[in-house]
C-alpha cells in the first residue's frame, strides 16, 4: 500500500515557531496558497481512499487539495496531544526528557509522548491493511507529528535513529510504503 502522507498549509503557529497540537486553529492565506499549489501538483493521482485529522487546519487543506473526494475523518491522524504544554517552540519540547519516550505514555505535564504517537499510528495502519489491497493509494492530511511516526516505523524504530532531524514541512507530500 502506499500512503500519500501531506501535512497541512501552513498556519499563524506555524509562522511563530509555536507547536498548536491540537488547537483547532485554521490556515492562513499562504497556508491557503499551499494547498492550491498542491492541488495542482496531485490532480492526476488517484486515490482509493482520503483520510484526514479532525483539525481544522487539515480539513481545509483537503478541501482544498482533493475536493473531488469523500474523506473520512480519523482522530488516530490528530496532531500530538499536548495537554499543559502550549505555547511552546519545538526546540523548548525537545528538552522536555520524556517528550520522545517510547516507553511511557504521558510527560509529566500529561502530553502524548512519541511511543503513544507510534502505537496509534501503528493501530491505524493495521486497520488500513485489513481494508485496502496492497496496491492500494492511500491520501493521509494529517501532520508532522504523524508523519514523523511513520517515518520512524519505515526506519524500523532504530533506537540510535535522531527523531529530531525529521522534517515535515507544510504542504509537502512524503510517500510511504506499508
Amino acid at each position: 500500500m502506499i500512503l500519500y502522507c501531506v501535512r497541512h498549509g501552513e498556519t499563524d503557529s506555524n509562522l511563530k515557531g509555536i507547536v498548536s497540537g491540537r488547537s483547532d486553529e485554521g490556515l492562513n492565506e499562504k497556508g491557503i496558497a499551499q494547498a492550491q499549489e498542491l492541488n495542482l501538483k496531485i490532480a492526476d493521482t488517484k486515490f482509493d481512499a482520503v483520510y484526514v485529522s479532525p483539525m481544522r487546519r487539515t480539513v481545509e487543506t483537503a478541501e482544498i487539495i482533493v475536493p473531488e473526494y469523500q474523506y473520512i475523518i480519523d482522530d488516530r491522524l490528530a496532531e500530538r496531544d499536548l495537554a499543559d504544554l502550549k505555547n511552546y517552540t519545538i526546540d523548548e519540547l525537545w528538552e522536555n526528557p520524556l517528550w520522545n519516550s517510547l516507553t511511557k505514555k504521558k510527560t509529566s505535564e500529561g502530553a502524548e509522548t512519541f511511543g503513544a504517537g507510534l502505537e496509534r499510528v501503528q493501530d491505524f495502519l493495521s486497520e488500513l491493511k485489513g481494508k485496502y489491497s496492497d496496491d492500494s493509494k492511500i491520501l493521509l492530511v494529517t501532520h508532522s507529528f504523524i508523519s514523523r511516526c511513520l517515518w520512524a516505523l519505515q526506519q524500523g524504530l532504530d533506537k540510535d535513529l535522531d527523531y529530531t532531524k525529521f522534517h515535515h514541512k507544510n504542504d509537502e507530500v512524503i510517500i510511504y510504503k506499508a
